[in-house]
Order: C-alpha cells, then sequence, then structure tokens
C-alpha cells in the first residue's frame, strides 16, 4: 500500500501522551525504550537532513530488523518547516505540547500524519522534499525523531537495535541517554 495521508491521527496518541518535556520527544521520541542512539548527518550536504537517499535508507534498513509491523508505519512531518510533502497532507494535525516558564501549555510543533510501510520512507529520499520529522512503527518497537534544530536523528529502541547502528560503519552513531542534556 503506499504512502497516504491520514486524517485520523489517533495512531499518534501514544507519542503525543507520552510523559516527557516536549524538546525531549522531538528530539528522541518517547521515553521507555531500552536503548537510545544518535546518528549524525553531514552538515554538508545541501538539505542537511536523514532522508537523504543514502542516510534514510540505512537507517531504514536497521529498523526494519527490529520491528514485527514493517508492513504498518507511521510518519510525522512538522507543517513549520517550509518544504513541501512528497504527496498532498489532510487538514488534520496533531500537536506536541509544551508548558512554558509562565505555565502557559501551547502547542510547540504540529504535525502532519502519514501512513505506509517502512520501505514507503523513500519517498523523502529526494532533496527536494522535506523528511518526516517523526517515525515509528504500529508495534511501537523503536521510534525515529528528527527535529529541525539537532544535527543528528534521535532514535529509540531495543539495545539490539542500538547494537546494529552503531556497528553500522556507513552510520556516524553515538549512544545516548534519554535525560542527555548535550543535544545542543
Amino acid at each position: 500500500m503506499p504512502l497516504r495521508p491520514l486524517s485520523d491521527t489517533s495512531a499518534a496518541d501514544w507519542f503525543v501522551e507520552a510523559d516527557a518535556d516536549w524538546w525531549t520527544k522531538v528530539c528522541l521520541g518517547p521515553p521507555g525504550y531500552e536503548a537510545y542512539a544518535r546518528v549524525y548527518y553531514d552538515l554538508d550536504e545541501r538539505m542537511p537532513d536523514w532522508y537523504n537517499h543514502r542516510l534514510g535508507s540505512y537507517v531504514r534498513d536497521a529498523l526494519g530488523h527490529h520491528t514485527s509491523t514493517p508492513d504498518e508505519c507511521y510518519f510525522g512531518q512538522w507543517i513549520g518547516s517550509g518544504w513541501e510533502p512528497p504527496i498532498p497532507p489532510v487538514a488534520t494535525i496533531f500537536a506536541v505540547t509544551g508548558v512554558f516558564d509562565s505555565g502557559v501549555v501551547a502547542s510547540v510543533r504540529d504535525y502532519h500524519l502519514y501512513a505506509g510501510t517502512l520501505a514507503d520512507g523513500a519517498a523523502w529520499d529526494t532533496l527536494e522534499v522535506d523528511p518526516p520529522h517523526l517515525m515509528w512503527p504500529a508495534d511501537h518497537a523503536w521510534f525515529a525523531a528528527k527535529d529541525v534544530d539537532p544535527d543528528w536523528i534521535g532514535v529509540g529502541g531495543t539495545q539490539a537495535l542500538i547494537d546494529e547502528l552503531l556497528a553500522d560503519a556507513r552510520l556516524d552513531v553515538a549512544p545516548t541517554t534519554y535525560d542527555a542534556t548535550d543535544w545542543e
């Protein structure tokens, strides 16, 4: 089944409702995974994002080994990035909120939701479209996040997944923890 935009965003509820700081969620995903890593990308690329052809393909290959639902995945694309998605979104969004010093709770990232197979993620592999900023399989076995500010992709999953990413000589990967503060 090809990549498709979703008007029902309930597949993202578990992520939106996760008890974590908004910044950590959009950079690493939800808390609770066995292990986390940062996959760095080359800042010399014209569009330094994780879905350039090589990097997106390498990361997707590893992710595919660590889910029982590679044919049912979800992709969130931040609507404020300024790039066009590979297919037009529907009007429905899901929001990640943050609590600010004043106590105000407000949306800090609004996303369109898409569904498809893990392989459908290749729709973002060109430099002419914006990559998804969030990605996860239906079984929630892992989560990959690429916010617009850091120069890395955050991946949460099993230790076996993180070990596979660390062992891939084509990738620049560093283990991290969910409460790391050295992200800037």
